[in-house]
């Protein structure tokens, strides 16, 4: 998000604050109380709903400049997954459990790094649709639910314990898909050292 965006509304939660307070403490009238309560609520949520649209917008923004040049279907495809994995980060953090938390976060990491590698590869989306139109879905899917059992007071180390280790799977495939989208990258680098070293080799330089 931009800094000079952020900072035209971030004074408006402590202004919010310090007028609650002022007029909660302060040897004032019931009324005037009351209203300064109201209006430092009011305040803070104004501020809270400016922070979420700015954030939103800066989203959108990243989005099209993803897939700005790409052919429609590509475009379509990297916009979804964007769009699943900003949902996944949000659901990660409404997850109360560290362990599976934190092995999400983890995992959405890698995930960005997939996506800012096929920004510069597009030729590589095709290969990786499975990956982007079924492994995060499913991702995000499965921890919804998982969430919902866990905050319902059912007892579900069992399913912790999959979840742990489903997840453990899912982050070597991300780490997997990575590294297949460099892969001609690497093959290239390995070629043109080959080369080279042929070259130097010949040149009796070495």
């Amino acid at each position: 998000m931009n800094n000079k965006n952020g900072s035209a509304f971030s004074w408006l939660i402590p202004l919010g604050v310090v007028i609650a307070l002022v007029a909660l403490f302060g040897k004032l009238p019931s009324l005037v109380i009351t209203g300064g309560i109201v209006m430092g609520a009011l305040l803070v949520i104004v501020a809270a709903i400016m922070f979420i649209s700015l954030k939103n917008s800066h989203d959108e923004a990243k989005n099209k400049a993803e897939v700005a040049g790409m052919d429609p279907a590509d475009a379509e495809v990297m916009a979804q997954a964007r769009k699943e994995l900003t949902s996944l980060r949000v659901l990660n953090a409404r997850i109360k459990e560290p362990e599976i938390r934190n092995a999400s976060n983890e995992i959405c990491g890698i995930m960005e790094k997939v996506l800012s590698a096929l920004k510069t590869e597009p030729s590589r989306i095709g290969d990786a649709q499975m990956f982007l139109q079924y492994y995060m879905p499913t991702q995000k899917s499965i921890l919804s639910k998982y969430r919902q059992i866990s905050e319902s007071g059912v007892e579900h180390a069992e399913l912790k314990d999959k979840v742990m280790a489903h997840l453990a799977d899912i982050k070597t495939a991300t780490e997997k898909q990575l590294a297949n989208v460099y892969e001609n990258d690497m093959m290239d680098i390995s070629a043109e050292m080959e080369l080279m070293n042929y070259s130097i080799k010949e040149d009796g330089l070495v």
